[in-house]
């Protein structure tokens, strides 16, 4: 299925909105049309029976084209403000369900396609180059469509009057509205290319450089970066200038083309009025309906101009969405049932691309209510389980399963109402610790947050602030110290209570008495049938599990019991 052919398919649901709007564009321009050339004959026609002399001036009716004069004008105005309301309207429609739908899609491939996937570019194909596709409707289709039909009634109605005239303007709206149209699309397609492209590495530079700017000035880098990025607006700068001379000019040229045109329909008007043919009221109605033809091709140079980035865009967002996720959806979906144990029997994984196996012949039980402390070096395979449980990545040798229930088979989200995790990579949002609590469970009263962020042990300070769980962290929780915002991402998995809980590195950041205390309120707050596996590298940490499991090599290995 081609490009086009896909966003057409998208635009389905919103199809009856986008006729109207078609519509009341074309009878907008129609009425455009019908005032400049009614006006013109009114005119002429008047100023004839004012020459004519009393009787003539006595059998001119000037009230039924006045009439007329005002009806095209009303007509034009409401039209052309419906239009805009509906095609707008239509657009937005359009460009909301384009985002749903690439979301939706993107969706299953967080984190592993994604993550291979530069952040900025992602942030850029997702933001602009959806309102680019959302602006294939408004300023490329119903330009086109507008004007083949428009100028096809104009054609027609001047051929009712003389069509040496007819013939005259159907040649002039060709050339404005395909000839040098494509000529400058095509004189400008390099320029347009590279405007695509200098925009995909700026943004996905400039996303890099405002989250690594303090690194930047640390090394000594910000003089190279600015550099860069100006580098890269003077390209774009200069693409733009091209683009813009050869819109600038196409619509110079269309202009004199239309003014040509309307002197040569008024010559062949004045021929065929010489001739006895044609009434001398039909001069300047002729003449000022041409001019008033070509208003309705002025905007397709900038269409045939934006069709390219369209398509670009389009296929940018294509290609990232049409990416299958790493892990299938389960075909066919199943509940984890108590009790919840996790199972790996001869487990075996490895990470796409990768040489070597994540874990090998790996073997696991845990069962509901155990506290398990996971320990070994850096890239054991410790952080694979929090992979292999949320199905961002499979497993390709033994079986795994959870609450009798094999992974394959368990949905993520189902999945996430029975596990929450504390990763050692969390993410906290923009916003206030509540916003960032309730996240984690939107219907939380004040009350159980308080006790989440008693738990651990996060209360006094939110106490001391004025504003208080109204308290604003700032981006990634930049306000906060590294210390308290591990604590606010442990409060928000306190908040939800799930049956399991993973820390990864939960004391990391904290000094040793704030450690204790941490744990000790976590372990004494959980009820008895909930679930702990720890993994850390601190040995005290790891003492206050039920058992120890050393991972190593890509296999378990039981370190025995805590003391």
């Amino acid at each position: 299925m081609s490009t086009f052919s896909r966003l057409a398919v998208l635009m389905k649901p919103i199809q009856r909105e986008m006729l109207v709007g078609l519509a009341l564009a074309v009878l907008a321009s129609l009425a455009n049309f019908g005032l400049l050339f009614l006006s013109g004959w009114l005119l002429a026609a008047a100023a004839v029976a004012g020459l004519g002399g009393i009787v003539a001036q006595n059998a001119f009716n000037i009230f039924l084209p006045a009439v007329g004069v005002r009806f095209f004008a009303t007509v034009r105005i409401l039209a052309r403000y419906l239009e805009r309301v509906v095609t707008h309207d239509a657009t937005l429609r359009f460009i909301g369900r384009v985002r749903a739908w690439s979301f939706e899609r993107l969706a299953p491939q967080a984190p592993a396609v994604l993550a291979q996937q530069r952040s900025g570019d992602m942030l850029f194909r997702f933001v602009s180059d959806t309102d680019r596709m959302g602006q294939f409707y408004l300023q490329v289709m119903l330009p086109f469509a507008a004007a083949a039909i428009c100028c096809t009634a104009y054609v027609v109605i001047t051929g009712l009057f003389s069509l040496p005239a007819a013939l005259v303007l159907g040649v002039g709206l060709l050339l404005c509205g395909t000839i040098i149209p494509l000529i400058t699309a095509k004189l400008s397609a390099h320029a347009t290319a590279q405007i695509s492209l200098q925009q995909d590495m700026m943004h996905a530079d400039l996303t890099e450089i405002l989250q690594g700017m303090g690194e930047f000035m640390f090394l000594g880098a910000a003089g190279s970066v600015q550099k860069h990025i100006a580098d890269q607006q003077a390209n774009l700068r200069l693409c733009r200038q091209k683009i813009f001379l050869l819109e600038g000019g196409a619509r110079c040229l269309s202009t004199i083309i239309g003014t040509l045109s309307a002197v040569a329909m008024l010559a062949l008007a004045t021929h065929a009025y010489h001739a006895g043919t044609l009434s001398a009221a039909c001069l300047p109605m002729l003449a000022l309906g041409g001019l008033a033809a070509f208003d309705v091709v002025g905007p397709l140079p900038a269409a045939w101009q934006l069709l390219g980035p369209v398509r670009v865009a389009a296929r940018r967002v294509f290609a990232v969405c049409d990416q299958p996720p790493c892990v299938p959806a389960p075909a066919a979906k199943a509940s984890p049932v108590q009790p919840l144990d996790l199972c790996f029997c001869n487990l075996g994984m490895h990470y796409p691309e990768a040489k070597h196996w994540a874990l090998r012949h790996a073997n696991l039980l845990i069962r509901q209510g155990e506290h398990v402390a996971l320990v070994g070096p850096s890239g054991s395979g410790k952080s694979t389980l929090i992979n292999l449980l949320f199905r961002f990545y499979d497993y390709q040798e033994g079986t795994a399963s959870f609450g009798n229930v094999d992974l394959k088979n368990v949905d993520a989200d189902v999945m996430a109402h029975h596990v929450g995790v504390v990763a050692q990579d969390y993410h906290l949002f923009h916003g206030s610790i509540r916003r960032n609590l309730m996240i984690a469970c939107p219907n939380a009263t004040e009350e159980k947050m308080w006790r989440a962020l008693q738990i651990a042990q996060l209360a006094e300070f939110v106490r001391a602030e004025p504003a208080g769980l109204d308290t604003l962290i700032g981006e990634e929780g930049v306000r906060l110290s590294g210390g308290q915002a591990r604590r606010l991402a442990i409060a928000q998995v306190v908040l939800r209570a799930p049956a399991w809980i993973i820390l990864d590195e939960p004391t990391e950041g904290l000094d040793t008495q704030t450690e204790q205390e941490l744990m000790a309120a976590l372990l004494s707050a959980l009820p008895p049938q909930a679930t702990i596996m720890c993994m850390t590298h601190n040995p005290a940490v790891a003492g206050l599990m039920d058992r120890v499991v050393r991972v190593e090599d890509g296999r378990f290995h039981e370190a025995g019991r805590a003391p």
